[in-house]
């Protein structure tokens, strides 16, 4: 890896998360609702018996009421519990109200005392990040979680991550450890890689 590109990669996420940034409040709420019906018509998804998702924080887009979605529609939901050592658990939640606890940043993650999932049963998982551009590659925030638990999942599992369209650009710095992506939703269009 060039010494570079921790550098460009930091200068690109702290972009892409300005342009989301400066949506605002309303739009994002109003463009998160027809990321989260689209991805809710998509076949892979409404095949899918055991999904992993991740709760929004801070301006990422909406996915608590499609948390709630999956739960009343009998989907087993997996939501992550960041460990040390930049890893991701996969544990079941039944209920958003009784099962979370603040985590991690502040992040809303399963309790200890969720069910562990074990990553091959997921069927599908529904991944954040910064950055996107139009060859399936994602800039994540920095930490490796994801690009580390994706080892974990069976190879087929679709990677779909949801994003703005403001967050997808001309090309992600890349590394060759950096898993691509199945799909990318926006509020204008889904992605197919």
């Amino acid at each position: 890896m060039s010494e570079d590109k921790p550098q460009l990669k930091a200068e690109v996420r702290k972009s892409c998360l300005a342009q989301r940034a400066a949506l605002g409040e309303n739009a994002r709420r109003s463009k998160s609702l027809i990321i989260e019906q689209k991805l809710q018509e998509l076949p892979e998804f409404l095949q899918a018996k055991t999904v992993m998702s991740f709760l929004n924080f801070r301006d990422e887009v909406e996915t608590t009421a499609l948390a709630e979605a999956m739960i009343a529609g009998k989907k087993k939901l997996v939501l992550p519990c960041c460990a040390p050592q930049g890893i991701l658990l996969p544990s079941e939640v039944r209920d958003l109200a009784a099962d979370l606890e603040s985590g991690a940043w502040d992040i809303r993650e399963p309790k200890i005392t969720c069910e562990r999932v074990d990553p091959s049963e997921i069927d599908l998982i529904i991944v954040p990040g910064a950055g996107f551009d139009l060859h399936g590659n994602r800039l994540g925030y920095g930490g490796g979680f994801y690009d580390r638990f994706f080892m974990l999942l069976n190879p087929l599992t679709p990677r779909v991550a949801l994003a703005f369209q403001c967050q997808v650009i001309e090309q992600v710095p890349v590394d060759a450890h950096d898993f691509k992506m199945t799909m990318l939703i926006t509020e204008n269009e889904v992605y197919r890689f």
